[in-house]
């Protein structure tokens, strides 16, 4: 390849020697025969030297791309050919528009035919010359990038997939959005920045760690917890490693390790559903019970409502609930309990015992199947009171072997008394009762063929026949 710069250097000795000879022309008459045809054939010699030089050099371009030299071309439209020629090869192989954003700059200069590039050689040059990028989608999230992929409807595939879980089989969705700002927009990429829709949607919904905190509330556990977060109770311990799994306290405060989605799905939820109405409860003094007991004198029964609600939820997880409407169906009746004015006798023994309950005897104390009963059986139906036989202090309620629920209570001077396999225990260890305080509710815990009440004397430590002291 010849410069330009070059060939006006060579043109111009070539034009100065001419000029010579044009001089030399004009005193050619002058000149002596040997000299004339010197003159000639010098100045035929000059012109076919021109000639040559024209002919084996052609005016051509040398290209650059972004700067780099890609090589020679006759035209610039034999390098556009081959720009298009390319793109159309590349958009072929990656399925997707290929963009080039290069700057293409032509110098004219003069080249041997050998010099022009072929074009292999251009685009073997062009494509290290060029940053090939690719049209392809991304999905942003306010501003953000989250992944990019080869095609408009994958992207908004992604996000119908991301959706979907939380508005399957609910027929009562009012709205359904991401919190984000989010939106597929056409971006040129590199081809290695591409992902897949598989790995788009685990990338979204697996998300990043962040560390919550849950205020316990009443009656929940690390259990109930780690299943409202859908969280391992493993994971939930490690994350609270200095609080006893076994005795949080409401109100404390749990740090909670959750998987963070990058994009939050919310759903708005109107439903109308039956909810129950809660009686009213009416209290009644009588001096017919101890102070401090109850009893039911006419039962409450619940209401019926009819309740419209807006649910707001983020990534399936409830976040508010709003009361839209409320009509009542059935209107509750109220409750009316007595409660007791009466003073209690002292929470002492009196020394005398009185019937721990209502019903019938069926096993007495002494010798039975060939082993020893310790007490005496009142059958009764299950939830009858069972009342402390005197007064006294609890030294013993929860569950013992074939006693079954059990509380046992000291009356001093001696004397203890065992009410068994109740079906539910009323007072603690450590309580101090009156004589008739009811204590339990009978049952069939522990070893027991049925509903019924086994009632115990021990004096001293022995077992002694209730029936001295109670009359069934």
């Amino acid at each position: 390849m010849v410069k330009r710069t070059d060939i006006f250097n060579c043109m111009s000795k070539v034009v100065m020697s001419m000029s010579k000879v044009v001089m030399k022309l004009k005193n050619f008459g002058k000149e002596s025969g040997k000299n004339r045809i010197a003159i000639a054939i010098l100045a035929v010699l000059m012109i076919s030297i021109l000639s040559v030089f024209f002919y084996n050099y052609n005016t051509a371009y040398s290209v650059k791309v972004n700067g780099k030299s890609v090589g020679i071309v006759r035209e610039k439209t034999d390098f556009t050919q081959v720009v298009d020629s390319l793109k159309d090869s590349l958009d072929q192989a990656y399925a997707a528009e290929v963009v080039f954003n290069e700057i293409i700059e032509y110098s004219k200069v003069r080249a041997k035919k050998a010099e022009i590039y072929s074009v292999t050689q251009l685009e073997r040059n062009l494509k290290q010359a060029l940053d090939i990028k690719i049209k392809a989608f991304a999905i942003k999230a306010d501003e953000k990038i989250i992944s990019v992929l080869s095609t408009k409807a994958e992207a908004e595939k992604v996000l119908e997939g991301i959706k979907k879980p939380y508005i399957v089989d609910q027929d009562d969705i009012a709205e359904v959005y991401f919190s984000e700002n989010v939106v597929v927009e056409e971006i040129p990429v590199e081809v290695n920045s591409l992902k897949s829709f598989e790995d788009t949607m685990k990338l979204i919904q697996q998300g990043t760690n962040e560390i919550k905190v849950h205020e316990v509330q009443e009656g929940e556990s690390f259990w109930t917890i780690a299943k409202k977060y859908d969280i391992d109770v493993e994971d939930l311990e490690k994350a609270n490693p200095g609080i006893n799994a076994d005795k949080v306290q409401i109100k404390q405060p749990i740090n909670l390790i959750v998987p963070k989605p990058l994009l939050t799905v919310v759903t708005v939820r109107r439903s109308r559903y039956e909810d129950s109405l809660p009686f009213p409860i009416e209290f009644e003094e009588t001096a017919a019970l101890y102070q401090g007991e109850k009893k039911i004198k006419v039962s409450g029964k619940d209401g019926k409502q009819e309740v419209y609600v807006e649910i707001l939820k983020h990534n399936g997880i409830e976040v508010s609930r709003v009361v839209l409407e409320e009509k009542i169906i059935q209107e509750p009746s109220k409750q009316i309990v007595l409660k007791g004015t009466k003073v209690p006798p002292p929470k002492i023994g009196t020394g005398t015992f009185g019937n721990p309950t209502r019903g019938m005897l069926t096993s007495r104390f002494g010798s039975r199947w060939g082993r020893r009963h310790e007490g005496i059986d009142i059958a009764a139906r299950t939830g009858t009171p069972v009342n402390a036989a005197d007064g006294g202090k609890v030294i013993f309620s929860g569950t013992s072997g074939n006693y079954g629920k059990l509380v046992k209570i000291n009356h001093g001077g001696g004397y203890v008394t065992y009410y068994a396999h109740n079906s539910k225990l009323l007072v603690s260890e450590g309580d101090s009762v009156f004589k008739g305080q009811k204590i339990a509710e009978v049952g069939s815990t522990g070893r027991s063929t049925g509903p019924h009440l086994h009632f115990e004397v021990r004096k001293n430590g022995k077992p002694v026949n209730p029936l001295s002291y109670v009359n069934y």
